[in-house]
């Protein structure tokens, strides 16, 4: 069982709506209502409350990898201290391949980055190694789906700007503005939904309100256990503070998301997963902010708009 029935003003239902709204983030209140078992005004009054507080900061869309030939990787940088913070987010934010950016309490980075091809790798880990007071990267390509390509219509592209724009926009209203009827509206947006090659998301602040975010990076023992194992096991210990993980490619190595609201709790989850099946180390990455830009599936999304 979790060790605790709410995490920093969210429940279940809220959990649950992040991650429905975080796979399609338009589905309608009365499928989340009737997913879920609460009113369609329930439902509309947590949305609301998720945008408030800012947990989720805004809606996006953006391509899926595969449209662009592009892979995620998981980047750990560790600096000597010899540059500021803000120096450093500035300069790494310079790079268009990396789009989010979290500094750490020790000083160090996690960043995020897009990447294609393995020139383009390692592009990007000569560019991270040569930014003043970086002494040392890691970069982890990672098994995430890149999703999968679609081949786009004039109609798709007529469209999508309002999606950009608006990626909850209603049917009516892209009908309206577009000049083609609803129904051919809702078709084209739903070809774009179930494609694959879309992701309709939302960026979040897992550091929200009273929030505190932290990732465990778990060292396992390959053949004693799996990365899918570990997942699940954490998922059903910790339903509420676990979000997801970035699985290593190329390192028996997994980056668990956790979101607490004090110390306490990091260190109650650290105890406990250190005792994992098949985990050999344990090191915790606690970050108190989050720089968000957009990464090159949006950007090339926006330049074929243009």
């Amino acid at each position: 069982m979790s060790t605790a029935s709410r995490v920093i003003g969210l429940d279940a239902i809220d959990k649950q709506l992040w991650i429905e709204l975080g796979q399609n983030c338009r589905h309608s209140y009365r499928y989340l209502a009737d997913k879920i078992g609460i009113s369609s005004n329930a439902v509309m009054q947590r949305v609301a409350k998720l945008l408030e507080t800012g947990v989720i900061r805004k809606w996006y869309l953006a391509f899926r990898p595969a449209m662009i030939d592009a892979q995620f990787a998981f980047v750990e940088v560790k600096t000597d201290g010899s540059q500021d913070e803000d120096t450093l987010l500035k300069t790494l934010g310079t790079n268009p391949m990396i789009f989010c950016l979290l500094p750490l309490t020790t000083g160090d980075f996690a960043l995020h980055a897009f990447y294609i091809g393995a020139a383009s790798l390692l592009e990007l880990t000569s560019f991270i190694r040569s930014v003043d007071g970086v002494i040392d990267v890691k970069v982890h390509p990672t098994t995430a789906s890149a999703g999968r390509k679609m081949k786009l219509g004039p109609l798709h592209l007529r469209i999508l700007p309002w999606l950009a724009e608006d990626p909850r926009a209603s049917i009516s209203d892209i009908a309206r503005d577009s000049g083609l009827t609803a129904r051919r509206v809702k078709r084209l947006v739903d070809e774009l939904v179930e494609s694959d090659a879309f992701d309709f998301s939302f960026v979040w602040n897992p550091n929200a309100g009273e929030g505190m975010a932290f990732i465990s990076r778990l060292t396992y023992d390959s053949k004693a256990t799996q990365p899918e194992a570990i997942d699940r096991e954490i998922r059903e210990v910790y339903p509420l503070e676990y979000f997801y993980s970035h699985i290593s490619a190329v390192e028996p190595v997994i980056f668990s998301v956790f979101m607490v609201d004090h110390l306490f709790a990091i260190q109650n989850i650290s105890r406990r997963l250190r005792r994992l099946n098949g985990v050999l180390a344990l090191n915790t990455m606690i970050y108190y902010s989050a720089t968000v830009l957009d990464g090159l599936t949006r950007v090339r999304m926006m330049e074929l708009l243009s």
